[in-house]
């Protein structure tokens, strides 16, 4: 279930101004999205090699995504999305790192990998961004209007060794940048690297930013979570 009241999209909205997605890690209070302390620590971390060793029979391996593909149409994306998919560390501050083109995706690198056996995969990035002058539409500018109107339909990571993993969407979550950082408990929630979601898989979730846009600090009030299951 799509929890934010504000599920109406906006175009307007959504081609004005720049996206943010930030703070994996500690820090005070501010409009970014945070995490709990210690990004890639013991219980925000992928699966070792000796621990996907140990998962049942059958369960996807984990790999390192370079593509996502989203077949279904959607508002700015009427053509569906394909977008190039790079591998990132947290930046220095314990930030996600948000690629400089919009039309790309970024997977938190220190965290679980697509088709790990527990633990959240995370792809990241902007609504829209300046580029030459231009405003671009992002890649996962239409993450709302998913977890409304596409929940039960799959998308596809590709791999980097050719594996194409099947996810299907489960739904989505909105929160106002402040509560979250505010609430390290629903940061630790959103990105739990600890568990298993399902019969020994992880979960994937496609990060944004959304809502309203505060002209004032030049970013998106919300961000959207939108989260996903390996199709096995």
């Amino acid at each position: 279930m799509f929890r934010s009241a504000t599920i109406a999209l906006n175009a307007a909205l959504l081609l004005t101004g720049l996206a943010l997605v930030a703070h994996h890690g500690a820090g005070a209070a501010s409009p970014d999205l945070q995490l709990a302390p210690g990004g890639a620590s013991a219980e925000h971390r992928a699966l070792s090699p000796a621990e996907d060793s140990m998962l049942p029979p059958g369960t996807h391996q984990p790999g390192i995504p370079v593509r996502l593909q989203i077949p279904f149409p959607s508002t700015h994306h009427p053509q569906g999305v394909t977008a190039e998919v790079s591998a990132d560390p947290l930046t220095p501050e314990g930030n996600l790192f948000v690629p400089p083109d919009p039309r790309t995706v970024s997977w938190a690198r220190e965290d679980a990998a697509p088709g790990a056996g527990r633990g959240t995969a995370i792809l990241t990035g902007h609504v829209n961004y300046v580029v030459d002058g231009e405003l671009v539409v992002g890649a996962l500018s239409d993450l709302a209007e998913y977890a409304v109107h596409r929940v039960g339909q799959t998308f596809t990571v590709v791999l980097a060794d050719g594996r194409e993993l099947a996810y299907r969407i489960t739904g989505g979550e909105q929160y106002d940048k402040d509560e979250l950082a505010a609430r390290p408990e629903l940061r630790q929630e959103l990105y739990d690297q600890a568990n298993a979601f399902g019969e020994g898989t992880g979960r994937l979730v496609l990060v944004s930013c959304g809502g309203a846009f505060d002209s004032r600090t030049g970013n998106y009030e919300d961000n959207v979570f939108l989260f996903a299951l390996p199709v096995t």
